[in-house]
């Protein structure tokens, strides 16, 4: 019997994309509860949720006061319903067609199954800076934090419910609380799958929230390098 599936997706400004990420969502994903938590978006967004909410079926909670990645995540993952828990991202529609294999990995008896660029045949086809970036960061996890994890900013995955408690614990900022996430469960000995997956290159339509600029680009990638050694402190 399959189980209930939870999908947050987290959208800003995302009005190229959304119609088509909960389109695929439905019909990829049995039993799934698709969950979009807003950041009141001003592009049309929104709008474009009203025109499809009789065609599809999704739950909206729109932030007015409220704005911040892992704050709207927090939303999704609590008023969530589904037996297993998952994100992707509004405007990376590949991602959705992965997550059969990460729903087969939790019925055979993992906790958590993430989308890893770094084992063999993942990748990243991102511009360089950003693919350098990511790899460089998740080389310092692997040295610092060693537990044999790979892909450590991937933040793409599907969760059991019981995972739950775990999370809401430490999750803040913007996606870096995975690192921490993962290495807790590493410690209390959770069962964790990495399967591979190839990150394509943005699109043109893509406005990129973590790279809108070189100056917002380094500060969030600060955050990464601070979270890393704050893990190793708190835990």
């Amino acid at each position: 019997m399959n189980k209930k599936v939870s999908i947050i997706v987290c959208t800003y400004n995302e009005v190229n994309h959304i119609e088509q990420t909960i389109k695929l969502i439905n019909e990829n994903i049995p039993q799934v509860e698709i969950i979009i938590i807003d950041d009141n978006s001003t592009d049309g967004t929104l709008e474009r949720l009203d025109k499809i909410k009789k065609k599809y079926n999704f739950h909206l909670n729109v932030r007015k006061d409220e704005k911040g990645l892992a704050s709207a995540q927090k939303k999704g993952f609590l008023i969530s319903t589904g037996e297993y828990i998952g994100t992707l991202d509004a405007n990376s529609h590949h991602q959705i067609f992965y997550f059969n294999k990460l729903i087969e990995k939790l019925d055979s008896g993992s906790d958590i199954a993430v989308l890893s660029r770094y084992v063999k045949g993942g990748g990243d086809e991102r511009i360089f800076i950003r693919s350098f970036s990511s790899r460089l960061i998740n080389i310092i996890c692997k040295i610092f934090l060693r537990i044999p994890f790979n892909d450590f900013t991937s933040g793409i995955f599907l969760m059991k419910r019981g995972l739950l408690e775990e999370l809401k614990k430490i999750i803040s900022g913007y996606c870096e609380w995975f690192i921490e996430f993962i290495y807790i469960l590493y410690k209390k000995n959770f069962k964790i799958e990495e399967i591979a997956y190839v990150q394509k290159k943005d699109d043109e339509l893509i406005q990129s929230k973590s790279f809108p600029n070189i100056f917002k680009f380094l500060y969030l990638g600060s955050k990464y390098f601070f979270r890393i050694f704050s893990t190793l402190l708190r835990n």
